[in-house]
């Protein structure tokens, strides 16, 4: 039935009404840090993304559910810290990044220390799955690398909480992950690179030169990005 031409109108219609995605943020995030591309972090950095509706509705899903884990975890008894101590700004205010939330108190849980960042995400079964067989590795090693930027920049290296709902089910899986100083340091490296290279007008490498690599063809900037050689 997707096919039929009453839904595709709508949709049509719902995408021309959509308001054009705006680059809200002119600094660096500690959330695109990690990611294997490094031209991709650049784009996130300086260009306006070009997301259809529906995945600005993924965006939406992700903060709802942020909320509704929030409130579980402080009915259960967990305190968290207010919302301006939650952020840090570095070189010159070009990096910055703007934790979930920092639990400072909470019941007794075997290993878990107070305070601590805590990470929310909300992802698909497949990607819940794999993040419950393996951790944060592989696609999700991004997720560790702004971990490991929070917990340095915040002054809170207990190991962080990080939740992460399945979308499909609703199921709620939390882990903690161990501050890794040699990580911190080195996207703290990175970031310093990437502003420097970008204030200079130079174009980082890209994760591959296939256009059609997967990684590429997932990318918002992928347009953009090929039409400079």
């Amino acid at each position: 039935m997707s096919d039929q031409p009453i839904s595709q109108l709508i949709n049509e219609l719902i995408e021309r009404a959509e308001p054009r995605s705006e680059n809200y943020r002119h600094y660096l995030g500690a959330s695109a840090i990690g990611s294997e591309c490094l031209r991709k972090v650049q784009y996130d950095w300086m260009c306006d993304p070009v997301f259809p509706a529906r995945i600005k509705d993924i965006f939406a899903r992700g903060h709802f559910f942020e909320e509704v884990t929030r409130q579980h975890l402080v009915a259960a008894g967990f305190k968290f810290a207010p919302a301006d101590r939650l952020k840090f700004v570095a070189a010159d205010g070009l990096f910055r990044g703007h934790a979930d939330g920092i639990i400072i108190s909470g019941p007794a849980v075997p290993n878990l220390q107070y305070p601590c960042v805590w990470e929310h995400k909300c992802l698909k079964a497949k990607s819940w799955r794999a993040i419950e067989l393996d951790g944060l590795v592989g696609l999700y090693e991004i997720y560790a690398a702004q971990v490991s930027i929070y917990q340095a920049y915040l002054d809170c290296t207990n190991p962080a909480l990080f939740s992460v709902v399945n979308a499909d089910t609703c199921e709620r899986l939390h882990c903690l992950v161990p501050f890794n100083a040699q990580l911190a340091q080195m996207m703290s490296d990175r970031a310093v690179m990437i502003i420097v290279a970008t204030r200079a007008g130079e174009l980082l490498p890209r994760i591959t030169e296939d256009a059609d690599d997967w990684r590429c063809r997932m990318c918002q900037h992928r347009e953009r990005c090929w039409r400079q050689r």
